[in-house]
């Protein structure tokens, strides 16, 4: 823990840090330096996407203030433009996602809703801007983008376009209600039922027929299931406990949750409380539940919030879940029978972003493993580890960064990638090396790379962090 005396200096060392090796904190640029302008045009890309039955990736680039989405095909992964918005009018892009056979591209454009419930409007258009849910053939070059519906989702990260297996549905939370519209355009977006509560969380089942949620009522939640042509919603196991992240198995007669203890009222504001969970897997048509796995029920047993929506699945007879018992961010699998977890990913780093494969074997993730290079523990690479157990295996290594990754139909991985002079950009993984894919982006930019490799700092974070 940092000591108060030590305060001032860890704060002063950090901000030189982090801006002594670009030239940033300098009136002008140093000899071979960046711009201001320069530094704020690198481009960027997010929320990379691939297609479950098509050898095909999508992702989302802010560059030069304008924002489109991109995509490239295997074997080549030549880099190609789907979506064409010119201007710098602060139209974020979030929730990209490809249709199984990657013919469309879904994503939301421009920002969740405000404290005042309305959409950021960095350019002071007279006219609303709204968010809303777009679609674009990506094989048709000269094909406009459509508009399925209004989104307007009002937390920062909540925009989450679920598509259904068969290609042809997309559905949202918005609003407190989850929305419905065909990918094709042909029928305007609705809401999907009158449902109670604050509605969120939609997972398809593997047939496209049921719809899985989680309705929060405030000191409680449920987890709902629509079927499509039935006129009530099927209750798995309701209690007075809050319960979310449904998953489905992959026959489809199963829905595993995770169960938190419902909300207590007139508890100290201040004072901090573990949040111990279980994890429960119940029938997809009775509703019943049994519970497979308890967390301790000190601090570290908490729910990690910030992985456990994607680190959450089914895999062959196990699911997956992250859990911090340790101290540190680890994924762990217990059997669908119950029982003792197994550790999947021991050791002194973290996982961060998580991959389910699609044979359901593995679990791919990135994270600061740092067994053969001390200096990794500042880099991300990617890993695979089965989930049964035994040593992780690195798919990517070196003096890079590698975070990100999906995995297409044929089993080819992809991820974002970066080094300490060059900005990050789509990547795809072959034998243990990385092949830059969208380098025509990069190439119109005069800040993808940089002479001057950063000296590393964060050895003088952790001494004063200790």
């Amino acid at each position: 823990m940092i000591q108060k005396e030590s305060a001032s200096t860890f704060c002063a060392a950090l901000v030189v840090a982090l801006l002594a090796p670009f030239g940033l904190a300098q009136s002008r640029p140093a000899s071979g330096g960046f711009t201001l302008e320069q530094v704020m045009s690198t481009p960027f890309p997010s929320d990379l996407a691939a297609a479950s039955k098509a050898n095909r990736i999508a992702w989302a680039v802010a560059f030069k203030g304008q924002r489109n989405i991109w995509i490239a095909d295997a074997p080549n992964f030549t880099a190609r433009q789907v979506t064409h918005y010119n201007d710098d009018d602060g139209g974020e892009l979030a929730s990209v996602r490809l249709t199984p056979d990657g013919r469309t591209v879904l994503y939301s454009r421009n920002s969740t809703n405000t404290h005042d419930n309305d959409v950021a409007d960095p350019t002071s258009n007279v006219q609303e801007p709204k968010q809303d849910v777009w679609a674009a053939d990506a094989d048709a070059p000269n094909a406009q983008p459509r508009r399925l519906g209004e989104m307007n989702c009002g937390a920062e990260g909540c925009e989450d376009i679920e598509v259904s297996p068969d290609g042809q549905w997309a559905v949202w939370p918005a609003r407190r209600q989850l929305w419905i519209a065909p990918v094709n355009g042909s029928q305007p977006a609705k809401s999907l039922a009158w449902i109670r509560g604050d509605n969120r969380m939609p997972k398809w089942s593997p047939d496209s027929k049921r719809i899985a949620f989680v309705s929060n009522r405030g000191d409680h939640a449920f987890i709902g299931v629509y079927e499509f042509g039935k006129p009530t919603i099927r209750w798995i196991a309701p209690t007075v406990d809050r319960d979310s992240y449904p998953r489905w198995s992959p026959d489809g007669k199963q829905i595993a949750f995770v169960r938190v203890n419902g909300a207590m009222g007139k508890q100290p504001i201040l004072e901090i409380r573990p949040t111990p969970w279980a994890i429960w897997v119940g029938d997809a048509d009775s509703g019943k539940a049994h519970k497979i796995w308890q967390s301790a029920t000190d601090l570290n047993g908490s729910i990690p919030r910030q992985t456990a929506d994607e680190s959450f699945d089914f895999g062959n007879g196990r699911i997956v879940f992250a859990y911090e018992e340790d101290g540190w961010n680890h994924l762990y699998s217990v059997p669908l029978s119950g029982g003792k977890e197994t550790l999947l990913t021991p050791g002194e780093f973290d996982v961060e972003h998580v991959e389910h494969s699609r044979d359901g074997n593995s679990v791919i993730y990135s994270s600061n493993q740092h067994d053969a290079d001390p200096l990794d523990f500042d880099r991300r690479h990617i890993w695979r580890v089965a989930l049964a157990g035994g040593p992780p295996q690195a798919l990517t290594k070196g003096a890079t960064n590698e975070f990100h990754p999906v995995e297409m139909a044929d089993g080819t991985i992809a991820c974002l990638g970066s080094t300490a002079t060059t900005p990050a950009m789509p990547y795809v993984l072959s034998n243990g090396a990385r092949k830059l894919i969208a380098g025509k982006c990069c190439s119109a930019s005069t800040t993808c790379t940089t002479t001057t490799t950063p000296t590393p700092r964060i050895s003088t974070w952790r001494a004063l962090a200790t």
